[in-house]
């Protein structure tokens, strides 16, 4: 009886601990080398990147627009200090110079958007 009471104990011990483990796996959702879901892995192409560098950018202008503005700055849409234009970008996605353009043209979109809206209708 005994020996039957320790591997049952065991098996749930076991069970316990695979369930534990499995639950603790975010496979990449939300790491910072896998931005958005896309990794080295991942072998991403040239419209994907395009979208990344739209959606990166057009984010970090907003962001930008609503510190300028909270700050009382003058409007200023061109990426600065935290924000470069290469921010997101894999060597998967192709051409750096066409990411960069990318995610200007959508920070400065992001940016006048959000900076001409009135202070409080974020």
């Amino acid at each position: 009886m005994t020996g039957k009471l320790k591997m049952a104990v065991m098996a749930a011990a076991f069970l316990v601990g695979s369930i534990g483990m499995a639950a603790a796996q975010d496979y990449g959702r939300y790491d910072r080398d896998n931005y958005y879901g896309y990794n080295r892995y991942d072998r991403g192409d040239f419209r994907r990147g395009m979208d990344v560098a739209q959606t990166i950018g057009f984010e970090d202008g907003e962001q930008q627009a609503r510190e300028d503005k909270w700050r009382a700055k003058p409007f200023n849409p061109y990426p600065r200090g935290h924000n470069h234009a290469d921010r997101g970008y894999s060597r998967d996605f192709g051409n750096v110079q066409q990411y960069r353009q990318q995610y200007t043209q959508a920070y400065q979109q992001g940016y006048s958007r959000t900076f001409q809206r009135t202070r409080f209708n974020w």
